[in-house]
């Protein structure tokens, strides 16, 4: 076979793949999981039905490969977040990361939340075993984080898995808040939360956080 041949069909049916999942995304958005058909998804992407099922044996397969693609999405905003110098800026670009991912995938986080109990049993519970394993990858990335802050003295000694709870438990009362008002992007300013997180609910202005807007 033809090696460039091979690599141009490859790249065809990435392409095909990668317009699928993003026309099932949106139709999942629009409509929800128990609203959507895969007749939906092939109108959407221009596919035969046959089509879609060259890629996905079931609606429930693809589904979860949209899940799996915005949780895809936010670790490559929060590898680039990492990679700031120092605790200051990484926590920063971190935040900035987690209120993009929320702006941008927002009709589908939304969904995908409200439609949780409505699920079979074992459908909810491999996507819940995917979640799970995602959700334990960005706490380890979380507490290193605070590992770091600690020892860069940005934070004050103690221990950094309850500093990781803490951090997330604000940013993920900032999405929730906006998902409640309707909100396309958390209200509160980046600078606001963190100024609250590093400097404390009684102490005073924290330095670190006095740049961040």
């Amino acid at each position: 076979m033809n090696t460039s041949s091979s690599t141009r069909r490859l790249r065809h049916r990435e392409a095909d793949l990668a317009g699928l999942v993003q026309a099932a995304e949106k139709v999942f958005s629009d409509h929800g999981f128990q609203g959507t058909s895969i007749r939906d998804i092939a109108r959407e992407a221009g596919f035969s039905i046959g089509g879609v099922y060259q890629f996905f044996a079931s609606k429930d397969e693809l589904y979860l490969r949209v899940v799996e693609g915005q949780w895809e999405h936010f670790f490559h905003l929060l590898n680039t977040a990492l990679a700031a110098e120092g605790f200051n800026a990484r926590i920063h670009a971190l935040t900035e990361a987690m209120f993009q991912a929320f702006e941008e995938r927002q009709g589908f986080f939304r969904v995908f939340l409200s439609e949780r109990g409505r699920l079979s049993a074992a459908f909810s519970g491999e996507i819940a075993a995917r979640v799970g394993q995602h959700t334990r990858r960005l706490r380890k990335e979380l507490v290193e984080l605070m590992r770091t802050g600690i020892e860069e003295g940005a934070l004050r000694q103690g221990d950094p898995e309850l500093l990781a709870s803490a951090y997330l438990g604000m940013v993920h009362t900032c999405i929730f808040e906006a998902m409640a008002s309707g909100a396309t992007r958390p209200a509160r300013p980046i600078g606001e939360v963190l100024e609250l997180f590093l400097g404390g609910a009684a102490g005073a202005k924290s330095p670190q956080a006095g740049g961040a807007q």
